[in-house]
């Protein structure tokens, strides 16, 4: 069963772009991680009282927390979807999408119309701002929001 595109869009949308920042935004937050990643490198330097485990681990734990530490801008144009984490920048193409929804502290693109376990998975999520309010509009009038159907139990 194929998935029906929505409606084009109006193509005379603006580009609009936004940055997330979260290491900078919630200082709190970023000391206690800070602690924490001294105390595991702590941890790791006493255990194998070699210098290598420690930059292989502080390796692995820069690269699972660069969304964090490392600002984010997220563009919505034309085209698509683009990502710049520094590190890498990736552009998904509007046709790739279906819908949206809310998540805690952002927004995933999904490619599902209907609401799918493989959301997060084959989606986009994007981290969004104190002011979401044009990111919504923007994303309402080029796909339909899609509502999260509650979470099932399994007996």
């Amino acid at each position: 069963m194929p998935d029906e595109h929505p409606a084009s869009p109006p193509e005379d949308l603006p580009t609009l772009t936004w940055r997330v920042f979260r290491a900078k935004e919630t200082p709190r937050r970023t000391v206690l991680t800070v602690a924490f990643i001294l105390l595991i490198l702590a941890i790791v330097a006493v255990s194998y009282r070699d210098p290598l485990w420690v930059l292989l681990a502080l390796v692995v734990l820069f690269l699972a927390l660069n969304g964090y530490f490392l600002p984010t801008t997220y563009t919505f144009d034309r085209r698509g979807i683009t990502t710049d984490k520094l590190l890498f920048r990736y552009t998904r193409r509007w046709n790739e999408f279906r819908s949206f929804f809310r998540t805690t502290g952002g927004i995933v693109v999904s490619p599902f119309t209907t609401w799918s376990y493989l959301d997060n998975f084959r989606g986009v999520h994007l981290l969004l701002p104190e002011d979401s309010e044009p990111i919504l509009a923007y994303l309402a009038q080029r796909l339909p929001e899609k509502k999260r159907e509650p979470k099932r139990r399994v007996t």
